[in-house]
């Protein structure tokens, strides 16, 4: 039960924080980092501004078990809109082979047969300003390629199962809107609807509603919290599930 807390949490806390009227801090809109500006919290990965309005972010403790960076990159600013682009590369084949197991630590059974995966996630990102909130609608798609021989099962569990159906079916649309804005003071909403959509006929789709307030002490301090329901066709069956979300951030 830890353990699938922890890669629920970890899952998650990938999408960054939120916007507020500070931009200094990373966040799920079209919006990028300062170059030169870092960020790093106790689940998310460590995240710094790049020249030419670029972001990377890399997992540095994660990445010891699964590979894993992201280069966000901002083609368009204008005092209407931001237009900018994610692109995730994660190599998942060593965790799975760890999670292959009996007994102790043990998701896939212990026959499995893990490939080489090389997992890639775009999305386009569209941010507009109104109302004294931000907007931002997105659309993309996991894309999984894989080498050698594969039999292993699905990881059905709420949030991971749609994040990482594409390592058994190649390929996974989504798409979602974002709405963040001031709450009061220091205090930042959003509120993030996601959906996937399962390439299988049998599959269907999965939906996410989450919502999170962020407060931002400073440039340098922020802390977050809230919670991320999940619906939709599983393999056994229509379910849902609610689960928490909670990091500390700090900036340099």
């Amino acid at each position: 039960m830890k353990l699938k807390l922890f890669l629920i949490i970890f899952l998650i806390s990938l999408s960054g924080i939120s916007r507020a009227q500070n931009p200094k801090w990373s966040n799920n809109t079209a919006d990028v980092l300062e170059q030169g500006r870092k960020e790093i919290g106790i689940f998310s990965p460590f995240k710094m501004g790049l020249k030419n309005n670029g972001e990377l972010a890399v997992h540095p403790i994660l990445f010891f078990i699964i590979p894993n960076a992201t280069y966000k990159k901002q083609w368009k600013s204008t005092e209407n809109y931001r237009l900018a682009s994610k692109h995730t590369f994660t190599y998942p084949s060593f965790l799975l082979k760890t999670l292959s197991r009996s007994g102790v630590g043990g998701i896939l059974p212990a026959t499995s047969t893990i490939p080489q995966l090389f997992k890639l996630n775009n999305t386009a990102l569209f941010s507009i300003d109104k109302f004294n909130q931000t907007f931002t609608f997105s659309a993309g798609f996991d894309l999984c390629l894989s080498a050698g021989d594969s039999d292993f099962s699905y990881i059905e569990w709420h949030i991971v199962y749609p994040r990482t159906y594409s390592l058994n079916n190649t390929f996974t649309p989504h798409a979602g809107i974002d709405v963040t804005g001031n709450l009061y003071k220091k205090f930042i909403y959003e509120y993030k609807f996601n959906t996937f959509f399962l390439t299988n006929v049998d599959a269907g789709i999965i939906t996410e509603n989450q919502f999170k307030i962020t407060w931002q002490k400073s440039d340098k301090f922020a802390v977050k919290a809230g919670a991320v329901y999940s619906y939709g066709t599983f393999p056994f069956g229509k379910d849902g599930g609610l689960y928490p979300m909670f990091d500390v951030m700090f900036g340099f």
